[in-house]
C-alpha cells in the first residue's frame, strides 16, 4: 500500500513539474523564434535555428535593454543592501534587547503589514512629490528597504539561538554592537540568504511602484520595459517572449545556486522559539 501511495505521489509530483516547466520551455523555444514562426498557423513549436540570435540583439542593442538591466542592478543593490542591514539590526533589537513597549511596536508591524500596498501608494507617492523624488532612483529604493517581513524572519531564527551566547560575550565585556556583528550575525547567514533571495526577487520583478515613480524612459526597470513591448505599433511575440526569458535569467540562475541555503534558511527560522 506504501509503495502504492508513493509511486502515486512521485507521478503527481511529475505532473506537477511538467506543468510548471512547459511555459517555461515555450518561453525558451520562443526567444529562438522569428516573428513569422510565432504567428503561424498550425502552430510552430520547435524555432528552425536554435543559433538564430536575432531577437537578443534587438533588445540588448536598438531597445536598450542593456541600460535596463544596469537600472535593475542599481535599484535592486540599492534596496537589498540597506534592507538586509537594517531588518538584522531590528530583529536582533526585537529578539535581545528589552525596551519599552517593544511587544507594542512589534505587534504595530505586524498589523501593517497587513495593510495592503494599493491603500498606501497615494500617500507615499503624495510623499515622494514632497521630497522632490519623483522619476528619480531615490524614489524606488528609498521606499523598499524598509521590510517587515525581513524583520520578523531574521529574527525567528536569532530566538533560535541560545541566551548563553549573549550571555559570555557580555561577561567578556562585549556590547551590543559587537555581540550583533561577531557573533549573531554569523550564525544568521542562512536566514539572511533566505530574506535576500525572497527581496532579490520581489525587486527585480516589481513593477507597480517603478511605473508610477519613474517618468524617463532611460530610467525604466526591465518590468516596465517588457509591459511596453506589447501594443507598440505591433505586438511581436518572440520579443516579448525574448525579454521575459532576459529579465528572469538571472533570477532564476540565483536561486538555483542558493537554493539549499534558501531552504535551510526556511527550516531554522520555522523553529519554535
Amino acid at each position: 500500500m506504501r509503495k502504492i501511495l508513493s509511486v502515486i505521489i512521485t507521478v503527481f509530483l511529475l505532473f506537477l513539474v511538467i506543468l510548471w516547466l512547459i511555459p517555461i520551455i515555450w518561453i525558451i523555444l520562443s526567444s529562438f523564434k522569428t516573428y513569422a514562426e510565432t504567428i503561424k498557423i498550425p502552430v510552430k513549436i520547435l524555432p528552425e535555428s536554435f543559433l538564430n540570435f536575432r531577437n537578443f540583439y534587438d533588445l540588448l542593442g536598438s531597445l536598450n535593454f542593456r541600460s535596463y538591466y544596469i537600472n535593475n542592478i542599481i535599484i535592486s543593490a540599492g534596496i537589498l543592501i540597506p534592507l538586509l542591514f537594517f531588518s538584522s539590526l531590528a530583529a536582533y533589537a526585537f529578539a535581545r534587547i528589552s525596551f519599552p513597549f517593544k511587544n507594542f511596536i512589534f505587534m504595530s508591524l505586524f498589523i501593517a503589514l497587513m495593510i495592503p500596498i494599493q491603500v498606501i501608494l497615494v500617500p507615499r507617492y503624495l510623499l515622494m512629490i514632497n521630497f522632490r523624488w519623483i522619476d528619480s532612483f531615490a524614489g524606488v529604493i528609498i521606499p523598499g528597504i524598509p521590510s517587515i517581513f525581513a524583520t520578523f524572519f531574521i529574527r525567528q531564527q536569532i530566538m533560535t539561538l541560545p541566551i548563553s551566547l549573549d550571555e559570555s560575550a557580555i561577561i567578556d565585556g562585549a556590547n551590543h554592537g559587537q555581540i550583533f556583528f561577531f557573533i549573531i550575525l554569523p550564525l544568521c547567514q542562512s536566514a539572511i540568504l533566505a530574506v535576500g533571495i525572497v527581496g532579490l526577487v520581489s525587486t527585480w520583478n516589481d513593477f507597480l511602484w517603478p511605473l508610477i515613480v519613474i517618468n524617463d524612459q532611460n530610467k525604466y526597470t526591465l518590468s516596465i520595459a517588457v509591459a511596453n513591448l506589447q501594443g507598440q505599433h505591433l505586438t511581436r511575440d518572440n520579443h516579448i517572449m525574448t525579454s521575459v526569458l532576459l529579465a528572469s535569467f538571472p533570477v532564476i540562475v540565483i536561486f538555483i545556486i542558493a537554493q539549499k541555503y534558501f531552504i535551510k534558511g526556511i527550516a531554522i527560522s520555522g523553529l519554535k522559539e
